[in-house]
């Protein structure tokens, strides 16, 4: 069985896995963690004061004691969904997802009782209820969407950096304020409507370096921004009225804005200070990806994605919590659209709809997969430095795994000396007096050990070995650098292969339009390419298809985690498995001393111009 991984490794911390861990004979662990948080916070044996965890969360957490924190064990690797029902309050979180939390009410179990301050962060210092030194979510990489916040404050004490903050809820009647006691940067705030603001009177902090897009400000409120960036949906109001301002962006803009104030007798010591500061006629629609599906990651051709270009002398190369990012948006149906996600590659349990790769729970498969289109990088404007997903976690309690290899093998009936590992369990079990049923994940530290089905024996039961349930997230990754090979009128296709329409002319493939710039999957061996009819000699490109061009590898890559791949001497490493050592491989995490190559990674810079992507999803 391979070692069960984390990237965060401290002996002070306990562990939660979502999908692999266990409450009943859990430990908290790296090697044997909690299912829950709750049970990492409330149960574990002495008082966890830092908790790793990965997955996908939904329980009671409004409980928390202003002093414990709670981490992904990278970013993207765990997101706490309180599904409108649940909250987590009163805990330091980085590297972590929140989102849909409930607002807070008397009969939540808030410590304190202080429900009305109650919202995602915490206090600091034991100030517990002030704002000017509320620690907020913590110090770094936090996305907190529909959500409250802790006292309405978007802030919070100095050091907080790179947090997302999108259509954040209010809870009892503490609106939202932007305070705090000292200097937050690259903070993205979104749609934060005037009917969700309040003025506070608390310490007003530098916001620096940031992104406020759709968001509504007092225009005597006397906030501090440096090198800030806002959006043209952004609106200012003076006396229950908005300011209109005749220049839509840039500095007009703002003398627009500041010019009023004056006008109508603001002293200046209450107006907001803007230094350096980008006012764009962009929409958040413009400046983002996708922000009404919550994608806060910006357009590579925004502002706020080369601010040196509108800001010069500035150091900071994106505005932001998240970095500029390419777009592959999932699509019902794509046809005339470049660059999205193949809607007819996905197959089995994966399918798209609705906008999502979503799981077809009627589906008899255990295995699915889906393909994205071709993507074609400019190398000298961005490389492969991360790969987002919304659904980073979102199979974590579902049994399903992305991952292209089985991660259950042998199986074991009562009565079998069971080897120290880990075990999917199918049917009705009993082992050391607790009962799993379907699905549990059962732990097992003690060589020679046995079970039986059910606590009367007259249940049917088994176990599955797990064997890797460290790579859950996994997407993969191709590529290649050059157009190796064209096809031609009446060439035959391969079932499989990936080729795209470099040309000028749109073209057809099983009555579906292919534009210029997009890629199709041949869905057999006996279709043939079709030229427009107007011009019998068009050619496409021959992408992925092992009978006319080099292969190119899978290479795994971890989800909403940075990409590295391994080279020695210009050549990918493959561990004993034929895997290439990448972020999504086991390998990656280990010292040379075990069989690793956590020493010899580096970024990849990916001077690859042709790129696609791969999703394989597993049941257990």
């Amino acid at each position: 069985m391979r070692p069960y991984l984390w990237r965060t490794r401290n002996a002070r911390c306990v562990y939660v896995d979502s999908y692999a861990g266990n409450d009943l004979i859990g430990t908290g662990t790296p090697d044997n963690p909690y299912q829950t948080l709750g049970k990492a916070y409330r149960g574990h044996g002495t008082a966890a004061k830092e908790i790793i965890c990965r997955g996908r969360f939904c329980e009671d957490m409004s409980d928390g004691d202003h002093d414990t924190r709670i981490q992904g064990d990278y970013m993207g690797a765990a997101t706490f969904d309180g599904q409108d029902t649940y909250l987590i309050h009163g805990f330091t979180l980085n590297d972590i997802i929140v989102e849909n939390c409930a607002p807070a009410t008397y009969t939540a179990m808030i410590r304190y009782g202080a429900w009305g301050y109650a919202g995602v962060g915490r206090a600091w210092g034991g100030y517990f209820g002030w704002a000017q030194h509320s620690w907020g979510v913590g110090d770094h990489s936090v996305i907190i969407r529909n959500s409250p916040l802790y006292m309405g404050c978007i802030g919070g004490k100095r050091g907080i950096h790179h947090v997302v903050i999108d259509s954040p809820k209010i809870c009892g009647d503490r609106k939202i304020c932007y305070a705090g006691n000292g200097e937050v940067s690259h903070f993205t705030v979104h749609n934060v409507p005037i009917g969700h603001r309040r003025r506070e009177s608390y310490g007003i902090e530098i916001i620096r370096t940031s992104i406020l897009a759709r968001c509504d400000f007092y225009a005597d409120e006397p906030l501090r921004f440096e090198e800030c960036l806002f959006t043209a949906d952004c609106r200012w109001f003076l006396d229950g009225e908005e300011l209109i301002t005749e220049a839509s962006g840039g500095e007009a803009r703002r003398d627009s804005l500041l010019g009023q104030c004056r006008g109508r007798g603001v002293r200046e010591e209450l107006m907001p200070v803007f230094t350096r500061c980008i006012f764009t006629a962009q929409t958040a629609e413009e400046l983002f990806n996708n922000p009404g599906a919550g994608d806060l990651t910006l357009r590579a051709d925004s502002p706020a994605a080369n601010p040196a270009g509108f800001l010069p002398g500035i150091t900071d190369s994106y505005l932001g919590a998240l970095p500029p990012a390419l777009s592959i948006p999932i699509m019902d149906n794509s046809i005339g659209i470049a660059g999205t996600w193949d809607e007819q590659s996905a197959a089995g349990i994966l399918t798209i709809a609705g906008g999502a790769i979503c799981l077809d729970e009627t589906s008899i498969d255990t295995v699915g997969e889906v393909l994205s289109k071709i993507i074609r990088l400019d190398t000298a404007r961005a490389s492969v430095t991360g790969i987002l997903a919304s659904f980073t976690s979102l199979f974590g309690s579902h049994g399903i795994v992305l991952n292209d290899r089985p991660v259950t093998d042998r199986t074991f009936a009562p009565g079998d000396l069971l080897p120290q590992g880990r075990y999917v369990v199918d049917g009705n079990v009993a082992y050391r007096n607790a009962v799993y049923v379907t699905g549990n994940v059962l732990a097992v530290d003690e060589e020679g050990t046995t079970f039986v089905s059910g606590l009367n024996g007259t249940d049917t039961g088994t176990l599955h070995t797990l064997e890797d349930p460290n790579i859950e997230n996994v997407c993969y990754l191709r590529s290649t650098p050059v157009i190796f090979s064209t096809l031609q009128a009446a060439d035959s296709l391969q079932s499989g292969g990936v080729y795209l329409n470099t040309g000028e002319s749109p073209i057809r493939y099983r009555g579906r339009t292919v534009v210029p710039g997009e890629s199709f999957v041949a869905a057999n061996d006996t279709d043939i390419f079709i030229p427009p009819a107007d011009d019998p000699e068009y050619r496409i490109a021959i992408m992925f298809d092992d009978t006319r061009v080099p292969a190119q590898p899978w290479i795994p890559a971890q989800l909403f985690g940075d990409y590295f791949v391994c080279k020695s001497g210009g050549v990918v490493q493959y561990d004993d498995d034929g895997i290439p050592v990448s972020s999504g491989n086991n390998r990656s995490y280990q010292p040379q001393s075990d069989g690793g190559y956590a020493e010899k990674l580096c970024k990849s810079v990916m001077n690859d111009r042709y790129c696609q992507f791969k999703i394989i999803a597993r049941k257990q």
